[in-house]
């Protein structure tokens, strides 16, 4: 998995470019998981998007 200095110095890119809250939840807390978790928490944040986009789609065909 991330090493400690690993982890911090891409939790630090990832606020700098995405800011310290991503999907409601803290910057670091989503770092710990994927520095926990690796390709499990990736699978996992692939299928919410996949939902969330889903979703997106269903509301555009209501609004058309």
């Amino acid at each position: 998995m991330i090493h400690m200095g690993q982890k911090e110095l891409f939790l630090k890119e990832v606020v700098e470019k995405v800011g310290d809250h991503v999907d409601g939840q803290p910057t670091d807390e989503k770092v710990e998981q994927l520095a926990k978790h690796g390709t499990l928490f990736l699978f996992f944040e692939i299928m919410s998007l996949r939902k969330e986009i889903e979703l997106l789609k269903q509301e555009l065909n209501v609004l058309r």
